[in-house]
C-alpha cells in the first residue's frame, strides 16, 4: 500500500495506485499499460507463474538458483542459462520495485509511460464507451 500523506492522521487505509488512477479514470476496469515486450515473453510468464519472490523465514525474498532450478525440475521446463540468470534478475528487480513503490514520491520503472496520459485515455474510452451505449 502507498505511504500515507505527511501529517496525515486517519485511520482509513492508504489506497493503493492502482485505486487512485481507477477513481481518476472513472472505471473501475482500469489497467495502465505496461511497456512492450521485444522478446522474453515466456519468461514474465514464468515470474509470474512460478512467483516472483519466494517466501523465507525472514519475509520475501528474490528468487534464488536453487528455487529456479527446483521449479524446472517440478515442471519439466529446461531454462538455458541466460533465462535462468535473467528470471532470477526479473526477480530481484521485482523485490527491490515492491519496496521502493510504497513511497509517495516513487515514479513508474519505466520511462515511457505518464500516469496522467494514461488516465486521459481512460477517460476517453470510458466516454466512447458511454457514447455507443456499451
Amino acid at each position: 500500500m502507498l505511504e500515507k500523506a505527511e501529517g496525515d492522521k486517519s485511520k482509513d487505509p492508504a489506497k493503493s495506485r492502482l485505486q487512485l488512477l481507477r477513481m481518476q479514470a472513472n472505471d473501475e476496469r482500469f489497467q495502465p499499460a505496461m511497456p512492450p515486450l521485444e522478446c522474453g515473453e515466456h519468461l514474465v510468464d514464468l515470474l509470474w507463474t512460478w512467483g516472483p519472490t519466494m517466501c523465507t523465514s525472514m519475509g520475501d525474498s528474490p528468487l534464488t538458483h536453487q528455487e529456479v532450478n527446483y521449479c524446472q525440475t517440478n515442471t519439466g521446463i529446461e531454462l538455458s542459462a541466460w533465462e535462468a540468470e535473467t528470471l532470477i534478475r526479473l526477480s530481484r528487480e521485482y523485490f527491490g520495485e515492491s519496496h521502493r513503490a510504497p513511497k509517495r514520491d516513487c515514479k513508474p520503472p519505466f520511462a515511457e509511460s505518464t500516469e496522467g496520459e494514461q488516465v486521459r485515455n481512460a477517460e476517453i474510452q470510458q466516454k466512447m464507451r458511454s457514447f455507443l451505449g456499451r
